[in-house]
């Protein structure tokens, strides 16, 4: 595995996340009606729902 190949797995989740909580962050204040008010739940609970995974499994 080369370094590029091996820094891109290692920061895909983490940056899918925080562009999820930036999306829903800016849907929120941008987006007062609507379908954005849903969205940006969604988009906000996405880095909530894959820690309260992550850390089911760590204890399973």
């Amino acid at each position: 595995m080369t370094g590029r190949g091996s820094l891109a797995l290692i920061w895909r989740w983490p940056s899918l996340l925080a562009a999820s909580s930036i999306f829903g962050l800016l849907s929120a204040l941008l987006g007062q009606t609507g379908f954005w008010l849903p969205l940006s739940w969604v988009a906000l609970a996405a880095p909530l729902a894959v820690a309260a995974v992550c850390i089911g499994r760590s204890r399973a």
